[in-house]
């Protein structure tokens, strides 16, 4: 049994509230479950408790009082379906449910058939059919948007997910919730089926193995024999996959079945459904976050997961190329921010490397910035020989889903290291350095060929320029949170510095010079309060010595 409160008038009419705790508090004060934005209502309103398996709803003495139907409520009363609650000028329907999900109790005797590694990390999402996944992922992505609420986000992606499986019958979704598993989310493809049924077993290995599962035509699987409740429940073709957090903790399960006659999950479809499970699980802790966001006051434990998830998008390690050196940094202002670098190998052998900067700060920002990650990948996959139209591609997805007056500058830099060209595409983003060995800088794109940030005009092409890289040659991409860091006297850092601090590191490897220009930011600034978020990227071709 779940239940959820509808706002219907009031200054958040349409929002819907899922009640997953056992007592929420509604009011003005910040500490409240429910915040309500009413002067009429108290600080501590009333509370709705869960007793004996009904809901409760109790004014706390409030000044302008509780009604339910109209009624005064004078002490508690117990709330039906349906049941209308007034507090000042906010209205609220009360819904009561039972998911139509239905646990199945087994023995341990199931054996785990076609499973595969699902932990998180890039790596997962291009191996075995890349395009097929890239697709997948694709369209899950643009049907998200900006879906904040946990609830609209699992159902958007189960719609997805009938698009890429066209004959899945039945997809749910399992949190957990106070160490237990919640039906979240549940799609039937026939509206006329009946409940959604899964077994303990199977999802018991999926989440103590962080493996996904693929059973194929399970009634008739000796393997699956002595497990009675899957034999009960006929699945003929069942993928049950993980969705596991940043530090690789089980959050639930995804599962997909197929009644259809003929019709069964080949493990392909197991590899694609485990890679978007690594996306969802992105977006279920961002959905999480963000209402935990409107719910309390004090952020700091939930900033604290998202710096943690923001962590995962940016790459773990630098690529490893022959004659070549790379090195990063990052540095939000706050817990979490905007700024974005990566680094993705491109099936044809080349190397993109991609700084960005995405508008606004904070936790808006980094929900952006997590957006952006994905079609950025997706982009580049899908145009690997053409960073300018990539870059296009990346513009299109963004206006699509972007926010209203929100928009990211991005230098795309594709290195070809047979070749040594580097070709460089801009989104309105300061051009890349290029540092000679001789100490002379310049830049790598004219500021004619830069096209305007992404998500500002859908139709915006990003013309490319391409130079030679010669062994010892430094390339730099920065963020303007460098070149705009003020002092205390609110003196900005400048871009004019960067370049002088490049040149004078003239012969030094990429390591060393994005340390001496970070330590130069941190002399100018002083005590001052970083006020945006820093990032930088410095990578060189080894000189005829070794660096």
């Amino acid at each position: 049994m779940f239940a959820t409160l509808k706002v219907v008038a009031g200054k958040e009419a349409d929002r819907e509230y899922r009640l997953a705790d056992e007592e929420i508090l509604l009011g003005r004060g910040r500490e409240c479950g429910i915040v309500i934005e009413d002067v009429a209502a108290s600080r501590r309103h009333a509370r709705i408790v869960l007793q004996d398996g009904a809901y409760v709803i109790e004014d706390l003495k409030s000044t302008n009082r509780t009604f339910v139907n109209g009624t005064v409520v004078a002490g508690t009363r117990k709330l039906k379906d349906k049941d209308g609650i007034r507090i000042g000028g906010t209205h609220f329907t009360f819904k009561i449910s039972a998911p139509a999900v239905v646990a199945s109790d087994e023995d341990d005797s199931s054996t785990v058939l076609n499973a595969m590694d699902a932990s998180p990390g890039t790596q997962i999402l291009f191996e075995g059919d890349p395009q097929a996944k890239l697709q997948a992922i694709l369209k899950i992505s643009q049907a998200l948007g900006q879906a904040l609420d946990l609830d609209v986000v699992l159902d958007t992606i189960l719609t997805g997910l009938f698009e890429i499986f066209p004959h899945a019958s039945r997809a749910l979704v399992l949190l957990r919730e106070a160490e237990r598993l919640v039906p979240r989310a549940v799609k039937h493809r026939d509206d006329d089926e009946g409940s959604v049924q899964y077994s303990r077993t199977i999802v018991a290995r999926v989440m103590q193995e962080r493996q996904a599962i693929l059973s194929q035509d399970a009634t008739h699987d000796e393997r699956f024999a002595s497990t009675q409740s899957v034999v009960n429940l006929r699945i003929r073709s069942v993928m049950c996959v993980p969705l596991l957090s940043s530090d690789s903790e089980p959050m639930g399960v995804l599962q997909l079945e197929t009644q259809v006659p003929g019709h069964h999950f080949l493990t392909g479809d197991v590899q694609i459904l485990a890679s978007v499970a690594v996306q969802v699980s992105v977006f279920v802790q961002y959905a999480r976050l963000h209402d935990e966001i409107l719910r309390q006051s004090r952020l700091q434990r939930e900033l604290e997961l998202a710096e943690a998830v923001q962590q995962d998008f940016l790459p773990q390690s630098t690529p490893k190329l022959e004659e070549y050196h790379f090195w990063a940094y990052y540095l939000a202002a706050g817990k979490v921010g905007g700024d974005y670098y990566d680094f993705l190998p491109l099936p044809n052998g080349n190397q993109a490397v991609l700084l960005g900067d995405v508008s606004g700060k904070g936790v808006p920002a980094a929900l952006r910035m997590a957006k952006a990650s994905t079609t950025c990948k997706v982009a580049l996959l899908s145009h690997p020989d053409d960073a300018g139209q990539a870059a296009a591609a990346m513009n299109r997805e963004i206006c699509e889903s972007a926010a209203r007056g929100g928009f990211i500058t991005l230098v795309l830099c594709v290195l070809d290291p047979r070749t040594h060209q580097l070709t460089v595409a801009s989104a309105g983003h300061p051009s890349p350095l290029l540092r000679r060995p001789d100490g002379s800088v310049a830049d790598l794109l004219h500021r004619k060929l830069a096209g305007l940030p992404l998500g500002v005009l859908e139709d915006q092409s990003y013309p490319t320029q391409t130079t030679p890289i010669g062994p010892g040659d430094v390339v730099m991409l920065y963020s303007d949170g460098i070149s705009e860091a003020a002092n205390a006297d609110g003196r900005l850092y400048s871009a004019r510095r960067v370049r002088k601090v490049l040149a004078a590191e003239k012969g030094r490897p990429p390591v060393e010079t994005g340390k001496a220009l970070v330590a130069d930011v941190r002399r100018h600034v002083g005590e001052q309060e970083q006020s945006d978020d820093i990032s930088l990227v410095v990578f060189g071709r080894s000189p005829g010595e070794q660096w």
